[in-house]
Order: structure tokens, then sequence, then C-alpha cells
């Protein structure tokens, strides 16, 4: 597979992976290989059993950059497969806005 320094740029980033953007295809390539191996093996998606609610709006990077509005459910019927890494990402305050974006539903 031969890829542009653009694409592997763009796989990093919805990867969540953060590199130096000084790096040149070889790192940059390593990087994304690295990465890859480990989502596959800890980040199986299966359609969580609990249902969510959002709480503040937020575009969700990993879902096409779907914006979610407040008391919308979480995550939408288009993107029922969720791992449970991003639900508890969203659900505490370990990601890029630093705030609670969605909480289980009473």
């Amino acid at each position: 597979m031969c890829m542009k320094v653009e694409e592997i740029k763009k796989q990093l980033d919805e990867l969540g992976v953060e590199y130096d953007s000084k790096l040149n295809k070889d790192g940059l390539l390593e990087l994304l290989e690295t990465h890859s191996a480990s989502d596959k093996e800890e980040d199986i998606a299966v359609a969580p059993t609990k249902k969510y609610i959002v709480v503040e709006d937020f575009k969700d990077l990993e879902d096409n950059d779907f914006i979610y509005t407040k008391d919308d459910l979480y995550p939408r019927e288009e993107n029922k497969n969720v791992d449970e890494k991003r639900i508890k990402e969203l659900s505490s305050i370990k990601n890029k806005r630093n705030r609670v974006l969605i909480r289980e539903q009473d």
C-alpha cells in the first residue's frame, strides 16, 4: 500500500494520535501501524447495552464530525457500534474538550 503523507496524517488524526508535524513518512507510517494494531486488539466496537444522553453540544470526531446537541441520544442510530473506550472518554473529562459530554440515561 502506497500512502501519501497527508493520508497517513489524516488517519492518525482520526485515531486521535498526536505526532510531530516534522516527522518523515517512514516515522508516520510506523506510528500508524503501531496504533492501528493496538486499536484492533483493544477496541472491538460493540453496540452499547446502556443508553446515553448528550449533556453538552459537541462534534464527534470519530463519527464523521457529526454534531450532537444537548439531550440527543448517543450514539445515533447510524453509528450504534461504539467501543467502550469511546463511551468512557466522552462520559469523563478525559477527552479533547476536557468536559463530560454524555451521561448514562436514567
